[in-house]
């Protein structure tokens, strides 16, 4: 009964999860399109400060981007996916697909382009965060309430 209630209990917590990284996602976002509409940072310094101060999934993400960038061979294939999974992000499929449009060709437009891209990326995040939002309650107490039913159906079934 346990383990079942457990694991309702942490769907419910990796769904909170998911909400606070895009809350913080957005917010790094938000930062690095005022320093580049303002300063000419280079991209490593500029992911770096974008992740300062972040949730730990958030900061190890653009910390890998960072790092990512600062190699001689630069980004490589797919530094978006393989970022998003070398910090752990628990972001649902769409919020992943954003910051690959963002971050895959980060640096080969101008800065009016890269602008635009991170406001297109703010949008979509927010829409998401927005529908995450609405369900958010709903679906926690959902999880939780079928942890501890499943959990109680097995302990019937093994008594």
């Amino acid at each position: 009964m346990a383990a079942s209630a457990w694991t309702g209990i942490h769907a419910a917590r990796r769904l909170r999860r998911t909400h606070e990284e895009l809350l913080d996602l957005r917010a790094a976002l938000g930062s690095m399109g005022t320093e580049i509409a303002f300063a000419a940072t280079p991209c490593g310094p500029l992911c770096r400060r974008a992740g300062a101060g972040r949730t730990r999934a958030v900061e190890r993400f653009f910390t890998y981007l960072a790092e990512q960038s600062e190699k001689p061979r630069g980004w490589g294939e797919n530094p978006a996916e393989r970022a998003c999974v070398a910090a752990g992000l628990a972001l649902p499929g769409p919020a992943r697909r954003c910051l690959e449009r963002v971050f895959d060709r980060f640096g080969l437009n101008d800065r009016e382009g890269e602008l635009r891209q991170l406001q297109l990326a703010d949008a979509e995040l927010a829409r998401l965060l927005e529908e995450l939002e609405t369900q958010m309650e709903g679906r926690c107490r959902s999880y939780q309430v079928l942890g501890l039913t499943a959990g109680a159906a097995m302990l019937v079934l093994v008594l």
